[in-house]
C-alpha cells in the first residue's frame, strides 16, 4: 500500500506546483468581461460557475469587470482596466486594429452561427440579386450576423449596398417589420428564422441566401498580460474545454453556446470580417 500512497502524494504535489506556476505567470487577480453584458450582476449571474472553474484551474482570483459595449471594452484593454474579454468576431477585429498587442486565448465556435436573408415565399424574391430596388431590414450597426455579414453577402452578389437597395437598421423590430410588410426581406442571424417561421407560418417565409459559417467568439487578453500567462490560460482551458463550456451553459444565460466548441484561435479566419469592415468603411 505504500507505493500507491506515495503516488497519490506525488500527484497532489504536482497539482499544487501547477497552480503555483500559473499564479506566478499571471496576475493574482484576472478581471473578466463580456462585451455583450453591461452590468456586474448580469455578469455574475451568467458567468459565476465559469469563473469558479477558471479560478480552480489557474489558482488565481477572477473579478467581473462590466463593459457593455465594444468601445468601452477597447478602452478598458488599452488602459489595462480589464485583463480578459470575451468578444464577438466583429469586436475582436476592432480590438486587434485599435489595441496593439492583444492576445487571443481561445474561441467559442457556435453552432448555427451564420447570416441568412429571409423573404416572404410569395414575394418573387428568390436570390440576393432579386433584392435590387427592394427595402431590406438588418439588425444594429456593427452586428456580426445582423449587419456586417449580410452587407458582405450583398456585395459579393454584385449589389451596391448604398445605391441598389434600401437598408434600414431596425434592431429588435426587424422581424416584425418583415411580418407587417414594411420591408421586403431581412438580413439576420440564422437563429432568428425558426421562431419567426413557427410564429408566422413556415410556408409563408423562406431563406433565400445563406452566408458562410462565422469564426468563434474569442477570449482576448490585454497587451499587458504576458505571453507566459496566456499560454498557461490556454493550456488550462484546452485541457478540458467541454468542462468550461458546461460551466458557461449551466446558469441558462448563454444558450447561444449550446452545441458550441472551444478551440484555439486562427486569426486568418477573421479576415472575412476585416474585409466586410473595410467594405462598410468601419475600419480605422
Amino acid at each position: 500500500m505504500l507505493r500507491p500512497l506515495l503516488s497519490l502524494a506525488a500527484a497532489i504535489a504536482m497539482a499544487g506546483a501547477t497552480q503555483v506556476q500559473a499564479a506566478e505567470s499571471c496576475p493574482t487577480t484576472l478581471r473578466f468581461a463580456d462585451t455583450g453584458i453591461e452590468g456586474t450582476e448580469e455578469l455574475q449571474r451568467a458567468y459565476q460557475e465559469f469563473v469558479d472553474e477558471v479560478e480552480s484551474r489557474l489558482g488565481v482570483e477572477v473579478e467581473f469587470f462590466p463593459v457593455g459595449s465594444r468601445t468601452t471594452a477597447i478602452n478598458a484593454l488599452r488602459f489595462e482596466q480589464v485583463d480578459i474579454v470575451l468578444a464577438g468576431p466583429s469586436e475582436y477585429v476592432l480590438m486587434a486594429e485599435r489595441v496593439e498587442g492583444i492576445k487571443p486565448v481561445t474561441a467559442i465556435v457556435r453552432s448555427e452561427y451564420y447570416s441568412v436573408f429571409i423573404a416572404p415565399t410569395d414575394s418573387g424574391i428568390e436570390t440576393l440579386e432579386d433584392l435590387r430596388g427592394k427595402h431590406v431590414a438588418m439588425k444594429d450597426h456593427g452586428s456580426t450576423t445582423g449587419h456586417i455579414m449580410p452587407s458582405h453577402m450583398l456585395h459579393q452578389a454584385g449589389l451596391d449596398i448604398d445605391r441598389d437597395l434600401q437598408i434600414t437598421l431596425l434592431d429588435g423590430a426587424r422581424m416584425q417589420a418583415l411580418a407587417s410588410g414594411e420591408v421586403d426581406a431581412v438580413g439576420t442571424g440564422v437563429r432568428d428564422f425558426a421562431p419567426f417561421a413557427e410564429q408566422h407560418g413556415e410556408e409563408n417565409y423562406r431563406i433565400i441566401a445563406r452566408g458562410q459559417d462565422m469564426p468563434g467568439d474569442p477570449m482576448v487578453a490585454g497587451p499587458h498580460i504576458s505571453a507566459d500567462c496566456v499560454a498557461e490560460i490556454q493550456e488550462a482551458f484546452m485541457n478540458d474545454p467541454d468542462g468550461l463550456l458546461q460551466a458557461i451553459l449551466a446558469p441558462g444565460e448563454r444558450d447561444k453556446y449550446i452545441g458550441a466548441e472551444m478551440v484555439r484561435v486562427d486569426d486568418a479566419e477573421y479576415d472575412v470580417v476585416r474585409d466586410s469592415y473595410a467594405l462598410l468603411g468601419l475600419s480605422d
